[in-house]
């Protein structure tokens, strides 16, 4: 900007300085009579470029000192354009360099706004915009409006002063043109650098998406492992021990049924403590691995504090419909119904990734049906995981049956035979 003063000055002040050179030599008349047309006054050249020029740097400083919206910037860069073309002409065609500056003050304005990366809308200003440095050039847009030249004043002067005008004049405008295409180069290198930050942040949000989904893989299989060994090791814990103790009590009932058939009796009544004892064990632990949900609530009363959870935690719409009328499930039952829709629920999330679930449970003479419908993405081939095995083995457990459809979204489907 302040290279763009120093030009706009410099040659005012060439307009200005030779003029009164000509008129002090008597050159007026040779001036005059070879132009087409009569020239700005010297002082309305000087003082209108520079006053134009002051007014443009201060928008210019006071734009990149403020913050603005986009429509604002829009209005600005109107304004500053407004400004150019005023000190063009007043300067009488001889710079265009202006126009430059201000496309550089829009590229580096607007280097933090959304459409920075958008290549049609760049393309098209900076086409415009050279379209405009060129056309303004003297030698086409000049002469058309028979404006006079600066090598018009220039050519008055003495020799030794006229060559030394013009090399600084070239000077400052190859000066000019040489800091917009530096600053440009910069530019497009800081765009690539933008992007190249953007692909790289891009990246490492991927590996690090992937790493979290591995870890939460691992900690489910671990997490499943630790549940495995703890079931196994209460199920050794309670029915181990109960099946041990009435394995030995049946053998020494065989020896003593035949020599002391009372005895045999009362080891007949330990074993059948020591059974119902063994069966109060197995409940026990059944109940510990009864989900929490279902404490002290009703089946569907749990359901639906379960489905409100993920509802809450998730962008999930769940609808529920639940028409079981008393139904008379052992704890058993209403845990394998409560694990499968659990199931569901966290695989439409995790690999569909529905926005929308139907859980309608329904109810034949014969028995009770759970359908379980997401609009996920679904899959053409099923391939059983741990979820899957696990939810068919659990069905298996209470005689009923299950079936999957990746179709249209994925559905679950589950049949329970009624009680005869």
């Amino acid at each position: 900007m302040w290279l763009n003063t120093i030009i706009v000055l410099y040659i005012s002040a060439i307009f200005y300085g030779a003029s009164v050179y000509i008129v002090n030599h008597n050159f007026s008349y040779q001036f005059l009579n070879q132009l087409n047309r009569i020239p700005f006054s010297p002082v309305a050249i000087f003082w209108t470029a520079n006053l134009t020029m002051l007014l443009l740097a201060t928008i210019m400083t006071i734009r990149h000192h403020s913050s603005h919206s986009v429509n604002s910037s829009a209005s600005f860069f109107i304004i500053e354009i407004l400004l150019s073309i005023i000190i063009y002409i007043a300067l009488q065609t001889s710079y265009n360099g202006l126009f430059l500056l201000i496309l550089v003050d829009y590229f580096l304005f607007s280097r933090n706004m959304a459409h920075i990366y958008h290549l049609p809308f760049w393309v098209s200003i900076s086409l415009l915009f050279l379209l405009l440095y060129s056309v303004s050039d003297y030698a086409i847009l000049g002469s058309f409006l028979n404006m006079p030249n600066l090598t018009s004043y220039i050519s008055f002067l003495p020799v030794k002063i006229r060559t030394k005008l013009v090399i600084i004049k070239n000077f400052l405008t190859t000066l000019n043109l040489l800091c917009f295409i530096g600053i440009i180069a910069a530019y497009g290198l800081y765009l690539l650098n933008q992007d190249r930050n953007i692909q790289e942040e891009l990246s490492q949000a991927a590996r690090t998406n992937l790493e979290l989904k591995n870890y939460a893989a691992l900690s489910e299989k671990i997490a499943q492992n630790r549940e495995r060994k703890r079931i196994a090791r209460d199920i050794h814990d309670t029915v181990g021990h109960a099946l041990t103790g009435i394995s030995a009590g049946v053998d020494a009932t065989k020896m003593l049924i035949d020599i002391n058939p009372q005895a045999a009796k009362e080891q007949l009544d330990k074993i059948s403590v020591a059974t119902k004892q063994g069966i109060k064990d197995v409940r026990k632990t059944l109940n510990q691995m009864r989900p929490g949900a279902l404490n002290g609530y009703t089946l569907e009363a749990s359901l639906k504090k379960m489905l409100q959870e993920y509802s809450d935690i998730s962008h999930l719409q769940i609808n529920f419909r639940y028409e079981w009328q008393q139904p008379d499930f052992e704890k058993t039952t209403e845990n394998v119904i409560f694990r499968i829709i659990e199931e569901a629920i966290t695989n439409s999330l995790r690999h569909g990734h529905a926005s929308k679930v139907n859980i309608y449970c329904l109810e034949t003479p014969a028995a009770y049906l759970l359908n379980i419908q997401d609009n996920g993405t679904g899959v053409k081939m099923i391939r059983p995981g741990f979820g899957i095995t696990q939810m068919k083995e659990r069905v298996a457990i209470i005689n009923g049956k299950i079936t999957f459809d990746g179709s249209q979204g994925f559905l679950v489907s589950v049949m329970i035979p009624k009680k005869q």
